[in-house]
């Protein structure tokens, strides 16, 4: 029976927890030859295994003794694959690496082990901004990367002992919620540049630091730069999908929106790798862009560039901005400094190039010393025996604290949109549990999750690999029904119908449905979207496929229009990625609405204890809920937000960025007064500008979470483009008992407030701004404030590009 969850551990603490303990058993697959180096191989008397020398000196002599003509083997992410050991070194005892990992909310290119512990299954991308928690969002990351490294040591993904899955994490995608038919929300986060850059930030720091700080846990990659946000399907009758599409992007919305969770990523987590995309901004293939080269340089990043599945190909064959496949591969080696091709273009045709003269050999080793010092970083070089990574194993994957992080998570994550006296519902009433999502499992993970549960009993004893049967089903995922009817308890009735497809009707499923509906006290609606070829493409939201749609289906609206018709107090909750439109669900007198993304492995237990008050711990709105008819009058080629998109260009909403609401009420106030006049200092970095002191209160019955988020709004800045509204902090207060009271400092720096100008320089801004503190649900504590001094230029626009590359 699972627990409620009264008190719980800090996120801070169960971070320490998850990374304190080793494996009892350290794992044996290192001797197949995973790492390099291993005494008593014959290999250890090569200078790149001294670990005396200095990292950079043991990178080259390795480079050195690697034959010219093997070298675009070793920059191809997954050449193994197609011909077994094609990137390994025998010669030199190094091993076959697999480039490109996916971890989006669990570590997915894993699997189960003997044991039966399959890695963990986070909500998504959008749930994870919707917790506004750095500590969770970094935990969730951490537990990531601990299993990551458990599955390597235990040999996922292996080929006769010779090559491993990778230790480069693919993820987060850090592309921004520009356009809500956007395939790929159910792997992004949020509209916002700040929360998206902060997500990163936590990503990156729980990849990549673990215990033992003298190497990389794992190597985020942060995916994919950059305005990767229109797949194929909205804009398909126009000739556009990812591979062949232009975003024309000013340099004032590169800085402004675009750049912002990379540069956040890179210069504050530490990010050691970043991927770019298939698309083209302002006519240049991003892989072949040279401003990869010049955002090196600005934001001091020291990783590796790879290539989003061949997109160094479609530079030629797609968007035809070269003639060969040669000169497309130099180009995005030399000017994109794309260091590792995620396709066969550079094993195929990288040294045609270096033959044509289009780039040299200096260019292939420096994408070599990027790709190899990464390794070494990684402990793949250096002796195994002291390093805790190499002893991760079977213990360290599914825990106990990993699946109470996970619900966590999932609390923290749905968003109450709204409750007019409907919840929190009694246990042991009479329920009706409908819609398409009232009985998921699949559809509350959603996309690229490898495997959740271990093959069931059914399967052949021997099938522990991703190969079997029945691997990949989600038996044991908890379903809202089921997670429900355990809460109402022993002197309540649950029951389930479907009442319809997610675009098609079922026989009978109405009439079944409004005959369960009117037996019940209370309704519970599942309704929502997918990733899944059964629904109709118009709705379909997945990697290569846009929508069209961002109204339910058909026939869940008229499902819903039938039961809320009825009288009865309705509980909906939606399924989805980027959003669904609401309006008609909005201020009925009998309807509770929950938005809850797609909330992972957890989310039906966190659905259910939501529901019935047992936790009081909601999210806020990631992004923006448009009207229905809102694609009638927006392009999905227009990459321009300052056209009324996003809440930081005044976009028209049904339910606001940041709206979010609880079952207490919440009061804020100042506990000490900002400022009203402040000075710019000059030649500072980041100086402190002021502190603000906000109190809150819980004035409700129940113990809760509360999230303020701080914006500034400039008034008068001198500048001829600039948001009406923009986050620059947030944090979450947790368990505030009733009538008790907190106060939180927001520390207020130079460069909380930074701006671009036209040209993409990002600036400190005299001027009078307006400072606001919120919660989401209608309390704003309000401040006129006024930075007086000279403009200064914080960050110019990387690169000395020409003009004429740019709209």
């Amino acid at each position: 029976m699972r627990h409620s969850l009264g008190p719980l551990m800090s996120p801070v603490l169960l971070m320490l927890i998850l990374a304190a303990g080793l494996a009892t058993a350290q794992p044996s697959y290192y001797d197949a030859g995973v790492s390099a180096c291993v005494p008593g191989a014959g290999y250890d008397h090569f200078p790149f295994c001294n670990t005396s020398m200095p990292l950079a000196d043991r990178v080259h002599d390795l480079i050195s003794r690697i034959p010219d003509g093997v070298k675009p083997n070793l920059l191809t992410a997954r050449g193994h694959l197609k011909s077994r050991g094609r990137q390994a070194l025998p010669e030199l005892g190094v091993p076959s690496y697999y480039w490109g990992t996916n971890c989006i909310h669990s570590s997915m290119s894993a699997n189960c082990t003997k044991d039966g512990r399959c890695s963990t299954s986070f909500p998504s991308g959008p749930s994870w901004s919707a917790t506004f928690d750095r500590n969770v969002m970094r935990s969730m990351a951490a537990v990531v990367g601990r299993e990551t490294r458990a599955f390597f040591n235990l040999g996922n993904f292996t080929d006769n002992g010779r090559n491993g899955m990778g230790l480069d994490c693919w993820g987060p995608v850090a592309n921004i919620n520009r356009d809500p038919r956007w395939g790929r929300h159910g792997e992004g986060g949020t509209e916002d540049p700040f929360l998206m850059g902060q997500l990163g930030v936590a990503w990156t720091k729980g990849l990549q630091e673990g215990e033992d700080q003298r190497y990389i846990q794992v190597a985020v990659t942060i995916k994919h730069f950059d305005a990767n946000s229109l797949e194929g399907g909205a804009a398909a009758d126009q000739g556009y999908d990812r591979h062949n599409f232009s975003a024309n992007i000013s340099k004032y919305l590169l800085a402004d929106y675009y750049w912002p969770a990379f540069r956040a990523s890179i210069k504050l987590g530490k990010a050691k790798g970043v991927m770019c995309s298939y698309n083209s901004v302002n006519g240049i293939p991003v892989c072949l862009d040279p401003l990869m080269k010049a955002a090196r340089a600005a934001w001091g990043f020291d990783g590796y560039v790879t290539s989003d599945s061949d997109a160094v190909s479609d530079a030629w064959r797609r968007h035809h901005y070269v003639k060969s496949a040669a000169e497309a591969s130099c180009l995005a080696l030399k000017h994109g400094q794309c260091d590792i091709d995620s396709g066969n273009t550079y094993y195929d045709h990288l040294l045609e190039g270096v033959k044509a003269g289009h780039c040299s050999m200096e260019d292939i080793n420096r994408a070599l010393f990027n790709t190899l010092r990464l390794r070494f970083e990684l402990g793949l070089f250096d002796p195994i025996k002291d390093q805790p990574y190499w002893m991760l194993g079977q213990g360290d994957i599914g825990t106990d604290e990993a699946k109470e992080l996970n619900l966590i998570a999932a609390l923290e994550s749905l968003v109450l949109i709204s409750n007019p006296g409907i919840l929190p519902l009694k246990a042991g009433q009479r329920l009706a549990v409908l819609g398409p999502h009232g009985n998921a499992s699949m559809d509350l993970i959603q996309v690229d999750t490898g495997v959740v549960c271990p093959p069931s009993p059914s399967a052949h004893a021997g099938e522990w690999q991703a190969e079997a049967a029945d691997a990949g089903q989600f038996y044991c995922v908890r379903t809202p029904y089921q997670a429900i009817q355990e809460t109402n308890g022993k002197n309540g009735t649950t029951t389930y119908v479907r009442g319809c497809d997610l675009s098609d009707e079922l026989p009978g499923g109405f009439q079944q449905a409004l005959a369960a509906a009117k037996l019940a006290d209370v309704v519970i609606l599942g309704l929502g979207i997918s990733e899944r070829e059964t629904l109709d493409p118009k709705f379909m939201e997945r990697e290569a496929h846009d929508r069209d749609r961002i109204d339910l289906p058909p026939v869940q609206q008229q499902l819903a229009n039938y039961i809320i018709a009825l009288g009865k107090p309705t509980v909906i909750f939606l399924l989805n990625g980027g959003m669904v439109a609401v309006e008609d669900f909005m201020n009925k007198k009998n309807v509770a609405l929950i938005e809850a993304f797609y909330p992972g492995m957890e989310g039906a237990n966190a659905l259910a204890q939501s529901i019935f008050g047992i936790a009081n711990r909601w999210g806020r709105m990631p992004y923006t809920v448009y009207h229905s008819n809102w694609t009638k009058h927006n392009s999905m080629l227009d990459h321009d937000v300052t056209h009324q998109r996003t809440y930081r260009y005044g976009a028209d909403a049904v339910v606001p960025f940041g709206f979010g609401l609880s079952l207490s009420t919440f009061r804020l106030a100042f506990a000490s007064a900002p400022t009203a006049t402040l000075p710019l200092a000059y030649g500072s970095d980041g100086a402190v500008l002021e502190t603000v002191e906000v109190e809150i209160r819980n004035l409700g019955p129940l113990v809760g979470d509360e999230v303020v988020m701080a914006y500034f709004h400039p008034k008068k800045v001198g500048l001829t483009m600039y948001p009406t509204k923009s986050l620059f902090d947030f944090q979450r207060v947790k368990n505030l008992q009733p009538a008790a009271r907190i106060t939180i400092s927001f520390t207020i720096t130079e460069n909380s407030i930074l701006l671009a100008t036209p040209g993409g320089d990002l600036v400190r801004a005299p001027g009078d701004y307006v400072l606001t503190f919120e919660n989401g649900a209608g309390e704003i504590l309000s401040k006129d404030l006024t930075i007086h001094g000279e403009q200064v230029v914080v960050e110019p626009f990387p690169g000395k590009v020409s003009s004429e590359i740019f709209v």
